[in-house]
């Protein structure tokens, strides 16, 4: 068993890129894939949308991006994850070689798998003249008659890709207009051996042992058409949430939920790029995605550490929680940070700087009664109490704390006794 810091679940350009940052921070980390790098780019030819490249091929842009993260010492590791469960403050990932590694974050960059037509010969003709990949297949069907399924970029780049080799093209969508951009549109419908077909649909796949023929709903007529290959391009099913033993919150389609961090609802653990819930799925967005994912989970690791410290008592698991509903605020030097009077609702505790706190005298002048600084908290008296703030509390240095709200710091103190006491008994002293 080996122990990581953050363990990076897919190999694609938002693993890669995920990858790339905690090296550079180093952080002990790991990416596992059981396909090793590159991701669903290695399928695609030409990509002429990521900034400072005006066009590269897939699989030379992700050789890149592989080569830098390794670079800066990234561990990668081709095997794949067959479960991820949580214990106490630590995640267990189960490998399918049947070992076990344990990580304190988690992120997920595991994209999605192609979605099949459903239609009869789908998966009979599978490899015999059915394709998800153009790049992988295309060189199979010189001057071959083909179809292209989708409306899609995908469908449209990978259309654009088999215009090399076959020598008639059938572009298939079952709406009357493309969604793929237009400058995708007007490359391939230009060319005079496309022919665009919509609406329409597959009806059945079918030749005897390869593809020789589709049936297509054109119009609410169906008729049979000679073709060799079949590409379909119709979106993808995103893959993850069956890893984890816990429930992990998604979307209706699968597509895994977080917040701007890419925080999941289980503490610890993040989703970036093709596998969560978001508007575009772009190589752009995945990188995107995978920095903020990393940048929090390293912050995450670091406040799970003050956590444990903070609170030695409380579950390890209640330790998490904590850790990863925390925010992270910085007062410059005189600046209040909470003033008597005020409302009670969170807890500060003091990772940088210090503190000096004041009270209001009988006579209304302040007087100094404390100073605090790094790993001591302020503002459980109000939590305890139900009261508002006795004291003034400002920055006698520049200042950085973490912050619980009230619910999470009432989770706290329910679940141990030992924390419960602790803190009571601060606050008895402060009162």
């Amino acid at each position: 068993m080996a122990e990581f810091d953050v363990a990076i679940i897919g190999g694609g350009p938002a693993g890669l890129t995920a990858g790339l940052y905690a090296a550079r921070a180093n952080m002990n980390a790991v990416l596992f894939d059981a396909k090793g790098v590159g991701g669903e780019i290695l399928n695609t030819d030409l990509i002429e949308d990521y900034p400072g490249f005006a066009s590269i091929t897939g699989r030379e842009l992700a050789e890149k991006m592989a080569e830098h993260a390794t670079k800066f010492g990234l561990k990668v590791e081709i095997q794949g994850v067959t479960k991820v469960s949580s214990d106490g403050d630590r995640k267990i990932l189960e490998m399918a070689d049947g070992t076990t590694h344990t990580a304190a974050a988690v992120i997920l960059t595991v994209g999605g798998e192609p979605i099949k037509l459903g239609v009869p010969g789908e998966e009979e003709f599978n490899g015999k003249g059915v394709s998800y990949c153009a790049v992988c297949d295309g060189a199979f069907f010189k001057g071959a008659d083909l179809a292209v399924v989708g409306g899609g970029d995908s469908a449209f780049q990978e259309g654009l890709f088999l215009t090399r080799f076959g020598k008639k093209l059938y572009v298939i969508h079952r709406r009357s207009t493309y969604r793929a951009q237009a400058i995708l549109q007007e490359r391939l419908l230009s060319i005079d051996m496309v022919e665009p077909l919509t609406p329409a649909t597959i009806k059945e796949i079918g030749g005897e042992n390869i593809v020789q023929w589709m049936d297509v709903d054109h119009d609410g007529v169906i008729k049979r058409i000679p073709v060799d290959g079949v590409f379909i391009f119709v979106g993808f099913k995103p893959l993850g949430r069956e890893l984890f033993e816990e429930h992990i919150d998604h979307d209706k389609d699968g597509y895994i939920l977080t917040d701007s961090n890419m925080r999941t609802n289980i503490p610890g653990v993040y989703a970036a790029g093709d596998c969560r819930a978001q508007l575009a799925r772009q190589i752009t967005t995945a990188v995107g995605d995978a920095t903020t994912a990393l940048l929090h989970a390293e912050r995450y690791i670091e406040e799970l550490k003050h956590a444990r410290k903070m609170f030695p008592n409380a579950p390890r698991e209640v330790v998490a929680m904590s850790a990863s509903r925390m925010d992270t605020l910085r007062f410059a030097a005189d600046a209040t940070i909470i003033a008597e009077g005020a409302a009670a609702d969170r807890l500060y505790v003091i990772t940088q700087g210090r503190v000096v706190v004041t009270r209001t005298g009988a006579d209304g002048a302040e007087a100094e009664i404390n100073r605090l600084g790094p790993g001591d908290y302020f503002g459980e008296v109000g939590l305890l109490t139900g009261a508002s703030r006795n004291a003034t509390v400002k920055a006698a240095t520049p200042v950085e704390v973490l912050v619980l709200n009230k619910d999470t710091f009432a989770t706290l103190v329910q679940s141990s006794q030992a924390t419960a006491n602790e803190l009571r008994m601060v606050a008895e002293t402060r009162r």
